[in-house]
């Protein structure tokens, strides 16, 4: 039987291998680590900021899955709820990998949503 002075000794001798080890391998740990953090996000190439006024029959416009709605054959473009003016305007932005024809594009498509009685861009 180990008595307690003995034990102490062998779990330090233990402890200080574990910690050896570690510190060995923390500069791999990094280095692997930051080789694969993600790359940083571009901004977006279009990003406008819309008043959007919507018919009366529209119950809530800033529901998350009607706004998106408004986006449906535009995928990689974002509307984001700035603010909501009163039942029938809101105030969004518009983000998307552009180019400005194409950000256009997709405000010109919003515009003939028939939900959507007008939009402002600023």
């Amino acid at each position: 039987m180990i008595t307690n002075p003995v034990r102490r000794v062998l779990r330090a001798d233990v402890a200080a291998r574990v910690m050896a080890t570690a510190l060995l391998g923390l500069p791999a740990l990094l280095a692997s680590e930051s080789s694969r953090a993600d790359p940083p996000m571009a901004p977006p190439t279009c990003a406008l900021r819309l008043s959007v006024e919507v018919t009366p029959d529209v119950p809530d416009p800033t529901d998350p899955g009607f706004i998106s709605s408004l986006l449906s054959n535009y995928p990689g473009y974002q509307l984001y709820l700035l603010g909501r003016v009163d039942d029938t305007h809101v105030n969004l932005q518009l983000q998307g990998p552009g180019p400005g024809e194409r950000c256009r594009q997709v405000v010109d498509a919003m515009r003939n949503d028939g939900r959507v009685a007008s939009i402002d861009v600023s």
